[in-house]
């Protein structure tokens, strides 16, 4: 399944606006309007690459939840967390759809856009 995780190490930067604190190979997620956050390490980056990752949508949702618990947003029993799961759901998977695996994106307003210096 293609999914985002990121592009450079902490040690790579395109311009002086750019960081990576996420864990490598880790899955990316929206975390502000300009950078994305690490589904596992809650840390952010402002590059992301498009990959086929080899896993199932279950263990994606796991992660998801974790996240969302970790930050108060799930709680076990709540009506209304399945609503706010789904719209993540669409977020992780969405952020891929469009751009060819290898492709290095950016969030622009909350967009992803492929990155000027990306060879797809």
């Amino acid at each position: 399944m293609k999914l985002i995780i990121l592009a450079f190490d902490q040690h790579y930067r395109v311009s002086a606006t750019d960081y990576n604190w996420t864990n490598p190979d880790e899955i990316l997620t929206l975390g502000t309007d300009d950078a994305f956050v690490g589904l596992g390490s809650r840390r952010y980056t402002t590059h992301g690459r498009v990959t086929a990752l080899d896993v199932t949508r279950h263990e994606v949702t796991a992660k998801i939840i974790s996240l969302l618990t970790q930050d108060g947003f799930y709680v076990p029993g709540r009506e209304r967390q399945s609503q706010e799961t789904r719209r993540r759901m669409g977020e992780v998977f969405g952020l891929a759809r469009g751009f060819a695996v290898g492709t290095v994106i950016v969030l622009h307003r909350g967009r992803p856009r492929r990155h000027a210096s990306s060879p797809n």
